[in-house]
């Protein structure tokens, strides 16, 4: 097959038929376009983004209940602090263990000369910093005594706090804020992330003991469990996982007070898992989290191919005269199967750098209203909206959607020009006299 010719007879039927290449090219480019869309969604949520480079080896542990079956009596929080020294953090099974309070346990209110400004503030420890690759621009980490420090309080700010505030990271570093009323020291400053990377986003980052959250003094009950805090858990592989859960379980399995309380509840989640099963409240089946990803792919992907192999098997009917002709002068069935395949391959492509177009559209234009699809409202208190170049341009989503571009051709194009070419040379070549 010659390209340049086959690229010829695409021109001149394009030229005859444009309604039917401009419903070709805009179908697919529809189609590309929303699934890249859809595609964005879910892979702002798992690929590695900045500063949550380590989703695939961190995992969670965030709510636990407690049950006495002899009085029915129940009880459900986050953890303690107390919990996460028992059950964690003094396991040779993980590289490390941060605690954190949620994003939007607490939103804070920086002081300034020309007004206050709403900032999102997260409490947790040194360790945070290693889970997550944040850009020091200035200064450092604090450090495990400044942690453990009752005052000065401090505190590691962004970029544009330091820059609406102190007029630079340089400058913030070492100054004092007024953070809700209360004097905090700037030990760093650090480039900000992104709240659709909500686990790890926040404008101001202080030491957890800044404020007591623990629903401890139980005197050994299991209730000192029962806290405000979470336990993000740094794995090196998927085996150290596996040996630390067992360790685990065995814990959890036999622990008990005088009081008659079991752990009823303790789920450590991978990233992947706190997606797709949603809260411990109300967990999402696993099999019906993706259930409704393959039908919606499916939907995406297959309606309009059966639309646009509709529209071929119509085009290859009108052009019966023609492949008959061909036919008689010694084109095989496979000569003008690749023909026909070339062309839709061709119009495909022009429709998904299309849809490449309007998906890009769609998400700037739509930004704020596709990151309330990914970040709860509660916890964008003030956060810019911002899809950075990563979600954009990641080599995932090019190379999903290229594939769904060559599924959607042969899907589209093969069936019809198959049935098509099983007619006899006859039948064609008489198909318009």
């Amino acid at each position: 097959m010659q390209i340049r010719s086959s690229l010829r007879q695409l021109w001149r039927e394009s030229r005859a038929n444009p309604g039917f290449t401009a419903l070709y090219i805009g179908g697919v480019a529809f189609a590309v376009a929303f699934t890249m869309v859809y595609a964005i969604i879910y892979y702002v949520n798992i690929a590695p983004l900045y500063p949550e480079y380590h989703r695939d080896t961190t995992s969670y542990a965030a709510y636990i209940q407690i049950r006495n079956d002899s009085t029915s009596s129940t009880q459900g929080s986050l953890i303690s602090k107390k919990f996460i020294d028992e059950f964690i953090s003094n396991s040779e099974n993980i590289e490390f263990c941060s605690i954190i309070a949620p994003t939007g346990y607490e939103g804070a209110t920086i002081s300034t000369p020309n007004g206050t400004i709403k900032a999102v503030s997260k409490l947790t420890d040194r360790n945070f910093f290693r889970l997550y690759d944040y850009e020091f621009l200035a200064g450092r980490p604090f450090s495990e005594i400044e942690v453990e420090s009752e005052k000065p309080f401090f505190v590691v700010i962004t970029n544009t706090i330091a820059e609406r505030v102190f007029g630079s990271p340089e400058n913030a570093v070492g100054s004092e804020i007024l953070i809700d009323y209360r004097p905090h020291k700037v030990v760093g400053v650090i480039r900000r992330g992104n709240p659709v990377a909500n686990t790890s986003y926040a404008d101001i980052i202080r030491p957890y003991t800044i404020t007591p959250m623990s629903m401890s003094g139980y005197n050994g009950s299991l209730k000192d469990y029962l806290g405000s805090f979470c336990a993000y858990i740094k794995f090196s592989d998927s085996r150290q996982r596996e040996r630390f859960m067992a360790e685990y379980n065995d814990k959890i399995s036999r622990a008990a007070d005088a009081d008659g309380f079991k752990i009823n509840g303790a789920k450590i989640k991978t990233h992947y898992e706190g997606l797709l099963e949603g809260n411990e409240a109300e967990p999402i089946p696993l099999e019906n989290a993706v259930r409704s990803l393959i039908i919606m792919l499916l939907v995406l992907l297959i309606v309009p191919a059966i639309n646009i192999s509709g529209m071929i098997g119509g085009q290859m009917d009108r052009r019966l005269a023609e492949t008959g002709l061909r036919r008689s002068f010694g084109a095989t069935r496979g000569n003008l199967i690749r023909q026909v395949m070339f062309e839709n391959f061709v119009l495909t492509l022009a429709g998904g750098l299309i849809g490449f177009l309007i998906a890009w559209g769609i998400v700037l234009i739509g930004r704020r209203q596709l990151l309330q699809l990914l970040v709860s409202s509660w916890e964008m208190i003030d956060a810019p909206i911002d899809i950075s170049a990563e979600m954009l341009f990641a080599p995932a989503i090019f190379i999903g959607a290229l594939l769904f571009c060559l599924i959607l051709n042969l899907l589209s194009a093969y069936i019809p020009a198959r049935l098509s070419l099983r007619r006899p040379i006859v039948n064609s070549l008489n198909s318009k006299r």
